[in-house]
């Protein structure tokens, strides 16, 4: 009778704790399916982020390989345009040159040198308007260079030899016919005798060294005439 009742207790017992043994297993089984969905969401989000970060360097990738190409398509053009416009006013200096010093000595338009290796189009177009300077002063014969130093000795020596040739002219004129007239026209010639020569050296440097007569050759040229008209007008014409 006692062991009945003792095993009904237990019974009822275990069937009163059955229910709770189910609510903590469900109560256990959504913390997981939680903790999992969590997790999963957390998946989700760091692969979402991985895929829009590797889109936006992709399309930066993109947009500076675009930028790359258009500016090597610019530069690819200036150059083409720098290359015609250097080549056109290459070809119109070398004419022009040609022009000025005769074409049999400049020859055909030389070819293009080596390529610069980092070119700049400033530089290349200042260089060619320089060489149209040069080119424009050596016609007007004043290229910005010294000529010589033995200039100065023939400035003299033209001044001396436009002097006598005055002198021998004068002393002609005065031998035919000793007249007012014929006095004038020597003395005319003397004074004409000194003032050219400094143009003859004017010529001569011009022809020689593409430059106009300096101060000190023309004083140099103007002197020795000078010397020349007096000395020898002086020894010649002193009887006349």
């Amino acid at each position: 009778m006692t062991d009945s009742a003792t095993t009904d207790r237990t019974g009822r017992a275990a069937e009163a704790r059955a229910p709770e043994s189910r609510a903590g297993g469900y109560a256990e089984a959504v913390a997981a399916y939680l903790k999992d969905r969590a997790d999963a969401d957390a998946e989700i989000r760091a692969a979402d982020a991985a895929y829009r970060d590797e889109t936006a360097k992709l399309a930066a990738a993109v947009a500076a390989a675009r930028t790359a190409r258009d500016d090597a398509n610019r530069s690819s053009v200036e150059a083409a345009t720098l290359v015609a416009e250097t080549d056109k006013a290459v070809a119109i200096l070398w004419r022009s040159l040609g022009d000025f010093v005769g074409h049999r000595r400049t020859g055909p338009t030389p070819p293009a040198g080596e390529p610069d290796p980092e070119p700049d189009a400033e530089r290349v177009r200042t260089r060619l308007e320089r060489s149209g300077r040069l080119l424009a002063l050596a016609r007007q014969g004043e290229l910005p260079i010294e000529a010589p130093r033995h200039t100065e000795a023939t400035a003299a020596g033209i001044g001396a030899a436009t002097g006598a040739l005055a002198v021998a002219v004068a002393l002609a004129v005065l031998r035919a016919d000793d007249t007012a007239v014929r006095q004038a026209f020597a003395t005319l010639t003397l004074f004409l005798g000194v003032a050219t020569g400094p143009i003859v050296l004017g010529v001569w440097l011009s022809w020689q060294y593409r430059v106009r007569p300096r101060p000190g050759q023309t004083l140099a040229c103007v002197g020795a005439a000078v010397f020349a008209v007096s000395a020898l007008a002086g020894f010649f014409l002193r009887g006349l």
